[in-house]
């Protein structure tokens, strides 16, 4: 069963299917000229009784004539049968349109991304199959606010590959969605800030939400970004009462210290951090429960 991650991923190509030219162009491929571009059936059926089901398949028309299908793959770690449906699909797709096919496959981490890139010699002379992947060192960086309002999806995908670098690639990433999101059309800044917090690794997605909350608006919080803040000031707050205990000299057994860091009510931890400061034990601190 497909997992959270991996349809929060393939739902931006959903909502949007011209993100796949956007990134098939990064690869240097030249489109087709065309007029359409849309959603199709992710059914890639043959004269078999198997059914092949790709993630998303997008098609570009000129004057309602296909002229190109596209095959949209998300991969979260390395599946060596993939080597052996991908050419299905693309061959069916190709069979069912009559024209030129892609097939672009989304991994989230350069490792996967590489291995998916691996060419697939498919046994006849000159035929060999080879993937084109945007992994986090393919996606491109956007650093221009107005293509950010205009491409949300690329822009998201830009958060999630460069807000990982801890650096100003990263920071500059993520400024340019956050001054992007409240302007973006139909709610989309509210909706991406959710899919980029849950791609996000967890640092990396802490400095995100701390972006959010230092803008001072609501507009574009939702309340998975509330709930992600709520356990984050959560945590840092069962941290300093620990670290308060300890600063002090008081000894904290493991025991206590467990039971502190994983309390996720927000409401206790505000009651025990006062006295973690004067208590003279941390079991006068469980006593005022």
């Amino acid at each position: 069963m497909p997992s959270v991650v991996h349809e929060t991923v393939i739902d931006l190509f959903r909502k949007r299917p011209t993100l796949a030219a956007t990134l098939i162009r990064e690869q240097g491929v030249a489109l087709a000229t065309h007029d359409e571009v849309r959603l199709e059936s992710e059914s890639l059926a043959d004269c078999k009784p198997a059914e092949y089901r790709a993630d998303a398949v997008i098609v570009h028309r000129a004057e309602s004539k296909p002229v190109l299908g596209v095959i949209v793959e998300v991969q979260l770690r390395p599946d060596e049968d993939k080597r052996w449906s991908w050419p299905v699909y693309l061959a069916t797709l190709r069979a069912r349109l009559q024209c030129d096919t892609a097939l672009l496959v989304m991994c989230l981490s350069s490792k996967t991304a590489r291995e998916c890139a691996t060419p697939i010699d498919m046994g006849h002379p000159g035929w060999t199959l080879a993937p084109l992947v945007m992994g986090p060192d393919h996606l491109p960086r956007i650093t221009d606010v107005a293509q950010a309002i205009a491409e949300p999806e690329l822009a998201a995908l830009s958060v999630v590959a460069h807000g990982r670098d801890p650096g100003p690639a990263g920071q500059e990433a993520m400024d340019v969605f956050y001054k992007a999101a409240p302007l973006m059309a139909d709610g989309l800044g509210k909706t991406y800030a959710d899919v980029v917090l849950a791609l996000l690794p967890k640092v990396a997605a802490r400095k995100f939400v701390e972006g959010l909350m230092a803008l001072g608006t609501d507009e574009y919080k939702s309340d998975y970004v509330r709930q992600w803040v709520a356990e984050g000031k959560a945590e840092g707050k069962a941290e300093d009462i620990v670290l308060a205990f300890r600063t002090r000299g008081i000894y904290v057994s493991p025991e206590a210290e467990r039971r502190i860091l994983e309390c996720s009510d927000v409401y206790q931890l505000s009651a025990w951090f006062p006295k973690s400061i004067t208590a003279d034990s941390v079991e006068e601190l469980f006593d005022s429960e």
